[in-house]
C-alpha cells in the first residue's frame, strides 16, 4: 500500500491481549541512527494503536510480540487489513522508496537505533 507521507493517513494497529508493540524509525534524512522503542499494553481485550511517523526518517517498521493476534490498517477509508510482523526479522514497515510491506528484515537498523523507550507514555 503506497501511502507514504500522505497527511492524515497513518497505520492503526489492533492487538489482542497483553504484549508490546515495537516501533522503529531509521535512515534519518538529517543524520543519526533512528530510534527504537516499544509501547506495552496489559489489556486482556483489544487495544488500538495509532502510529505516527516523522518526516525526518525515510524508513519505519513495527511488530507485535503479544499473546494474541495483531492486524493493521490505514486510517481513513481503507478496507485493507493485514497481519502485523512478529520480530525485527519479520516486521511490517515502509522500506525506503516503497509502500507498506510485511516480512521486511530491519534487524540491523533496529540494532543501530537509539532507545526511544521514554518517548511512549
Amino acid at each position: 500500500m503506497a501511502m507514504n507521507y500522505v497527511n492524515g493517513l497513518a497505520p492503526i494497529v489492533t492487538v489482542t491481549g497483553p504484549g508490546n508493540l515495537h516501533h522503529l524509525t531509521y535512515e534519518s534524512a538529517v543524520g543519526g541512527n533512528g530510534a527504537v522503542g516499544r509501547i506495552p499494553t496489559a489489556n486482556e481485550g483489544t487495544t488500538n494503536f495509532l502510529l505516527g511517523f516523522s518526516y525526518n526518517y525515510r524508513g519505519f517498521a513495527f511488530y507485535w510480540d503479544g499473546q494474541g493476534p495483531a492486524f493493521w490498517r490505514i486510517s481513513g477509508n481503507s478496507s485493507t487489513i493485514e497481519p502485523v510482523g512478529t520480530s525485527w526479522e519479520n516486521a511490517t514497515g515502509i522500506p525506503v522508496g516503497s509502500g507498506f510491506q510485511l516480512g521486511i528484515n530491519v534487524a540491523s537498523q533496529a540494532a543501530a537505533a537509539g532507545n526511544a523507550a521514554n518517548c511512549y507514555r
